[in-house]
């Protein structure tokens, strides 16, 4: 558990706005949720390492509605774990894993799929694991900044059917390319985040409440084109209030067309359903799932997932070639897969994709085992020197078996080809055991 949070002062129209919704109880809860020790958890990649709870030192308990997921004990120093940078696992609060559960109750055959607002990666990366083998995911970030930290996560995830991209939802309508499956974590008021964020709470205001509520119905007005009748739409926020959460999607039920799907949970889970009546004369509450700090164990949380009313096109097998003159032309694809090498003068130096990627030839070039202190160096992007029996030329780094990226061993020093992008830049010397995998070597 990471240490426990002040007593924050919430402003007063969100207190009393949110005590309204939520009811005395629900909100006593959520109030004292708020100052708990916030959730550790993580999910393992499964396509990197398949490993057992005994791996994990600091393992606590499984996430309950996530095939992969783990809650820790405590909150370990992430950066100085080289598995962190190998792509063995990933750090996402449990709430958002809650998608693994939905997608493998959906989705049984391959898709092709979107995750229109990605970054950091963590529901992509989620998404990927559950969906079946022979799906292809498109994983989208407008901001170009945040496109960037998506595409290294990605890469170092390692799946070749993951396509990156740098793109607006109207790019997407365009370019016509149709979905079975979207993915839309929405941009949001973020009160969600309050307890991990104090700049949440100081940038919270109704008028960003009802800008954020215009905002996602356009970003799914745009791309709701690209979603096939009978198509899965699955809506999220980190945010509680209903003008974002129910209202929104009564609002795409309505206007677009869609019918709520029903997921089945467990009671233990103690997830929230709809907080608000539906606007129908029998007024049932729409089936959604709220993860509350203080009930559930995770950060706040609304998902809903819907399906687009109309006549299912007969099922496709996704296929690469099929859509790949359109990406071409109406998208910017940050990476797909394995990157071309990278051309230096007269050289070609391989990408870093070649690395971590699963589909790699790993041996192709040969692997130079390092040490905790030689990954975290290198991963700083700093000299290297391997001993005197190491081939010259390119090697690839490995810690406890698991690739890094490349070097060139050029004899009495090795040049370091880590991005410079992805270094680590804390200057901070590593303490303690950061390890919170302890992986068995083949």
């Amino acid at each position: 558990m990471q240490g426990k949070p002040k007593n924050m002062e919430l402003p007063e129209v969100f207190e009393s706005y949110t005590q309204g919704l939520m009811g005395e109880s629900l909100y006593h809860q959520f109030k004292e949720g708020l100052n708990q020790p916030i959730p550790v958890s993580i999910r393992v990649n499964p396509f990197k390492y398949t490993l057992d709870m005994e791996d994990i030192p600091a393992f606590e308990s499984e996430v309950p509605w996530c095939k992969n997921g783990f809650y820790l004990k405590d909150r370990p120093a992430f950066t100085f774990d080289p598995l962190f940078h190998a792509g063995i696992y990933y750090v996402q609060e449990a709430s958002s894993m809650f998608l693994d559960h939905v997608l493998r109750q959906n989705i049984h055959q391959p898709v092709m799929a979107l995750d229109l607002c990605a970054a950091p990666g963590g529901k992509t990366t989620c998404a990927m694991s559950a969906l079946p083998p022979g799906s292809i995911l498109f994983s989208n970030e407008l901001i170009r900044n945040r496109a960037q930290i998506l595409n290294e996560n990605i890469l170092k995830f390692g799946h070749p059917d993951i396509v990156v991209t740098n793109n607006d939802a109207k790019d997407y309508r365009n370019s016509g390319i149709q979905f079975d499956v979207i993915l839309a974590d929405v941009p949001c008021s973020g009160e969600g985040m309050f307890r991990k964020d104090e700049n949440a709470i100081q940038e919270w205001s109704t008028g960003n409440v009802e800008h954020c509520q215009a905002l996602q119905r356009k970003i799914i007005s745009d791309i709701w084109p690209c979603l096939k009748p009978g198509g899965i739409l699955v809506y999220s926020t980190c945010t509680f209030n209903a003008e974002e959460d129910e209202k929104n999607t009564m609002w795409i039920a309505s206007a677009l067309g869609a019918d709520f799907i029903n997921i089945k949970t467990r009671p233990e889970w103690n997830i929230t359903g709809a907080l608000v009546p539906s606007p129908d004369a029998t007024q049932t509450p729409i089936p959604v799932y709220r993860f509350i700090p203080g009930k559930t164990r995770g950060e706040g949380l609304f998902m809903a997932v819907m399906r687009k009313q109309g006549v299912m096109p007969s099922p496709t097998k996704p296929s690469w070639k099929n859509v790949e003159k359109k990406v071409t032309k109406y998208l910017n694809v940050l990476s797909h897969g394995i990157r071309p090498d990278i051309k230096k003068g007269i050289n070609l130096i391989p990408d870093i994709s070649k690395a971590l990627s699963i589909l790699s030839d790993k041996n192709k070039y040969p692997k130079i085992n390092v040490n905790d202190m030689q990954a975290i160096a290198y991963l700083r992007k700093e000299a290297l020197s391997f001993d005197d029996n190491c081939p010259t030329g390119f090697v690839l780094v490995c810690y406890k078996g698991q690739p890094l990226g490349f070097a060139k061993n050029i004899g009495h020093r090795a040049n370091n080809l880590y991005p410079k992008e992805w270094k680590i830049k804390s200057t901070h010397i590593q303490t303690g055991n950061n390890q919170v995998i302890h992986i068995h070597q083949t």
